[in-house]
């Protein structure tokens, strides 16, 4: 198990419940503590919460797009489908 900051954790768990799957769980320095990396594109439709903020990657070498807490101190991203 994964443990996240909590407005993080809510939109994994809403991913997980989707029938998204965890690929990756590493950290990325020196700014990054946490990075989960989802198999899929996001599947469930969340609100942001406060300290959170989404950005579409779209760059092949990384990931398609990812929710940012605190400016990337943790960082739930996904696959491209």
């Amino acid at each position: 198990m994964v443990n996240m900051a909590l407005p993080l954790q809510a939109i994994l768990d809403a991913e997980l419940l989707a029938g998204n799957r965890i690929v990756e769980v590493t950290a990325w320095p020196p700014e990054c503590e946490l990075l989960v990396i989802l198999a899929r594109n996001f599947l469930s439709k969340s609100i942001l919460p406060e300290d959170v903020s989404f950005h579409q990657i779209d760059d092949p070498h990384y990931w398609k797009s990812e929710f940012r807490y605190k400016g990337g101190m943790q960082v739930l991203a996904c696959r491209f489908d």
